[in-house]
C-alpha cells in the first residue's frame, strides 16, 4: 500500500512528504479480581502520512504541514481525496520554513527487549501471573485490572529519501486494590515496563496492596505546616519531568522556558544533591525518522542538551535529536533508612500527583501518608502538598535503593525540606 500512496502522492503534485506505516498486534486481559473477564487481540495497521507546503508570502517563506491517515482497504478517490484535504490545510500552516530531517537510509533494528522472545498472548500470560503472585490475602486484594502487551513495527520514509523501520515491544496496564476494612477503601496503580519485567510488576502490586491496607486504616489529615517531604516512584519520576519538560525546543523556542547550554538550571547554590540526568531512548529513530541515542541532560546541575522534533530544534540552531520521554537519573546517597527519620512526611499516594513544567509547582490531594515520629509511624489521610520546585530543587535529596518503569530509571525516592502542607 506504500506504493499506492507513493504513486497518488506523485500524481496529486506533493513533493514533500512522510510516511510512517505502523503495524500493531495487541493482547489485552481485562480481569475482574482474579478472573480473567475478557481477552482480546488486536491487529492493526495504519498509514499517517504528513504533507508540507513550501509557500511564500511577500518576502517571507513558510513550510506548512497537515496529516492524513491512510486505513487499509481505502481505494484511490479515497486516498487522494484525503491527501488533497491535507494538502490544503497546510497553505493554512505557517510555519517558518525550515529544513526536514536528513534523508538517512538504515538497516531495519529489531526489538533488543526480551519480550520479543515470546508470542505475545504467551507474554501477556506470563505478565498477568506476576500480576496475581502477590495477591494472595482476603483483607487487601486486586478488584479489577487491565494488561496489554504490544508488538508494533514502524516504517518511516519520506520524499527526501528518508528510509527506516524499527520494532517495538512494550507491557502496559492498571489495577486498582481495594480493602474492605476497617474501611472500605480502593486505590488506582498504574504501570509501564519495555521489557517482561515479572519481579518489577510483583514488586509494584506487593507495594500497591500494603498501602490500601494502610488507608483503611488511616483517619486524620496531617496538620497544616512545613515538612520535610518524601516522594517515591511515580512521583519522583513527575517531579524530574520539570527539567525533561523545560529543556524541550518547543518550551525554549517561544520562551515559555528561558534555559539555555550551560545555564545552572538547578540554581545557583546546591545544598543537596546537584542533578546528574540522562535522556534516554525508546527507540531507535523519532517519529521523524532522527537517529535517537542515550544522552547527557544535566550534569551537576547544568543543562547539557536541548533535545526536540526538527522545526523547533531549527528555529534554536541546534541538533535535531526528537522529543524524549524517558530519563535517568543517577544520583541517590542515602538509604531509605536514613531518610525515613521523626519529622519526616512520606507522600506514598495521591488522588492525583501533578508537576507544573511552567511555574513549577507541583503536589496533590494526599491519599495516604506516613509521618514518622520517635514512636513509630502515623498513616495519616487528606490534606494536600504545594510546594514550588524553583525554590526547593536545590535541597533534594536521592535514595540509593532503584526503581524502574518505562518512562524512569534511577533513585526510588527523594526528599525536599520545607514543603508547605494544608491539613488540619
Amino acid at each position: 500500500m506504500i506504493e499506492q500512496i507513493q504513486n497518488i502522492l506523485h500524481e496529486s503534485g506533493i513533493s514533500l512528504w512522510r510516511i510512517t506505516e505502523t503495524d500493531k498486534k495487541t493482547a489485552e486481559l481485562y480481569y475482574i479480581k482474579k478472573e480473567l473477564d475478557i481477552p482480546r487481540f488486536k491487529d492493526m495497521k495504519e498509514y499517517r502520512v504528513e504533507v508540507f507546503r513550501d509557500f511564500t508570502e511577500g518576502e517571507e517563506r513558510f513550510l506548512g504541514s497537515s496529516t492524513a491517515f491512510i486505513l487499509p482497504g481505502m481505494d484511490d478517490n479515497e486516498i487522494r481525496r484525503s491527501l488533497m484535504d491535507a494538502f490544503r490545510a497546510a497553505s493554512y500552516v505557517k510555519n517558518p520554513y525550515y529544513e526536514l530531517p536528513e534523508g538517512i537510509q538504515k538497516p531495519h533494528v529489531p526489538s533488543d527487549s526480551d519480550l520479543k522472545e515470546y508470542e505475545i498472548q504467551k507474554a501477556a500470560r506470563k505478565m498477568g501471573k506476576a500480576l496475581f503472585a502477590a495477591d494472595n490475602a482476603e483483607d487487601a486484594f486486586i478488584n479489577s485490572a487491565e494488561l496489554f502487551v504490544t508488538r508494533a513495527r514502524y516504517h518511516i520514509l519520506a520524499s527526501n529519501g528518508l528510509n527506516v523501520s524499527y520494532d517495538q515491544d512494550l507491557v502496559s496496564g492498571e489495577l486498582v486494590t481495594q480493602c474492605l476494612a476497617p474501611r472500605d477503601v480502593e486505590q488506582y496503580r498504574s504501570f509501564r515496563y519495555d521489557r517482561l519485567d515479572r519481579e518489577g510488576l510483583q514488586k509494584k502490586v506487593t507495594a500497591a496492596l500494603e498501602d490500601v491496607r494502610k488507608r483503611s486504616g488511616a483517619e486524620n489529615a496531617p496538620k497544616a505546616g512545613s515538612y520535610d517531604i518524601l516522594l517515591t516512584g511515580e512521583q519522583v519520576r513527575e517531579v524530574l519531568g520539570y527539567y525533561l519538560a523545560r529543556s524541550s525546543a518547543s518550551m525554549i523556542y517561544p520562551r515559555y522556558s528561558s534555559w539555555k547550554l550551560g545555564d545552572p538550571v538547578q540554581g545557583e547554590s546546591i545544598d543537596g544533591e546537584a542533578l546528574n540526568l540522562i535522556l534516554v531512548s525508546t527507540r531507535p529513530y523519532s517519529d521523524e525518522g532522527i537517529p535517537m541515542e542515550d544522552r547527557p541532560l544535566l550534569e551537576n546541575g547544568r543543562l547539557a542538551a536541548i533535545h526536540g522534533d526538527c522545526r523547533f530544534c531549527r528555529y534554536l540552531g541546534v541538533e535535531p535529536t526528537g522529543s524524549y520521554g524517558k530519563i535517568r537519573c543517577l544520583n541517590g546517597t542515602r538509604s531509605l533508612k536514613e531518610m525515613r527519620v521523626p519529622g519526616v512526611l512520606e507522600a506514598v499516594s495521591f488522588s492525583d500527583f501533578q508537576m507544573d513544567p511552567f511555574s513549577g509547582h507541583f503536589g496533590g490531594e494526599i491519599r495516604l501518608a506516613q509521618l514518622y515520629g520517635e514512636d513509630g509511624v502515623t498513616c495519616l489521610t487528606g490534606g494536600s502538598l504545594n510546594g514550588n520546585l524553583a525554590a526547593l530543587q536545590g535541597k533534594m535529596i536521592f535514595s540509593k535503593e532503584r526503581y524502574s518503569d518505562g518512562s524512569y530509571e534511577g533513585p526510588m525516592a527523594m526528599l525536599i525540606p520545607g514543603v508547605p502542607v494544608a491539613g488540619e
